[in-house]
């Protein structure tokens, strides 16, 4: 079993070691069909990529993809800033992309300063022990809102750096038409956390973030999960023959 299309690569737009077309050369010695480039949202501190250099990714996706023949997707992983679900990005800049990824990551900036004791804080809290039910709860409601009112096409490695309640978060995922990262990278959620998962109905989406070309495509961890609980292609939409249809429209 192996994945047909990777989503989810980061580049030395942000802080991954590779070119573009380190990373299509990568896929395409894997035999992969298709590769997005989703470097990080500009909140992340000092490797965030700005809207203004979307036209310059942009460029430089489409002349990779021209000289190689080869699907290569460009797009953002955004960063869920709030409880409220809040995102990085703007709808007007969401439009200049192919996909859009959105997770959690514990050092990008929040909009307000008091929403540092929110997330972030929890985050922080979570290294010396398991969130409360009420950092749960929080924690989980951000994810929720981030898929029901913005339109995020693949929602990254939940339960990574932050303790969710899944369940909710696959049925919002499911009601709404993103798909549910299982990150090789992190290795979250854990097995116990996509049979979860999958039982909401929710689709599933194996990918690689990785961070240098090597990286590309290598999905053993979550692959591992996938085949031990018997997924198959109506659930796993990237090990699957059939076209997969993200959220906002685009279709690899």
């Amino acid at each position: 079993m192996n994945i047909r299309a990777d989503f989810h690569s980061h580049t030395k737009y942000s802080h991954g070691t590779g070119t573009v077309e380190d990373n299509v050369v990568a896929a395409m010695s894997l035999g992969l069909e298709a590769l997005a480039i989703t470097d990080h949202g500009e909140r992340h501190p000092l490797i965030g990529v700005k809207p203004s250099r979307f036209d310059e990714m942009r460029r430089d996706v489409d002349a990779v993809a021209k000289e190689y023949r080869f699907r290569v997707l460009l797009g953002i992983e955004a960063n869920i800033l709030s409880p409220k679900g809040e995102i990085d990005l703007s709808p007007e800049d969401a439009a200049k992309l192919d996909v859009v990824l959105a997770g959690f990551h514990l050092t990008a900036y929040p909009l307000r300063f008091k929403d540092y004791f929110k997330l972030p804080f929890n985050g922080v809290t979570r290294y010396i022990c398991r969130n409360s039910a009420k950092q749960r709860a929080l924690n989980t409601e951000a994810f929720v809102r981030a898929v029901t009112e913005h339109e995020i096409d693949v929602l990254t490695h939940p339960g990574f750096r932050l303790d969710v309640e899944l369940k909710p978060i696959g049925e919002a995922c499911a009601a709404t038409g993103t798909f549910v990262e299982l990150s090789s990278r992190h290795e979250t959620p854990d097995l116990k956390g996509v049979e979860i998962l999958a039982a909401t109905g929710a689709k599933l989406i194996v990918n690689s973030d990785a961070h240098k070309p090597a990286r590309v495509g290598k999905c053993e961890y979550a692959l591992d999960i996938v085949q031990k609980l018997g997924l198959d292609g109506d659930i796993v939409v990237n090990i699957s023959d059939k076209p997969i249809v993200f959220r906002r429209g685009t279709t690899v």
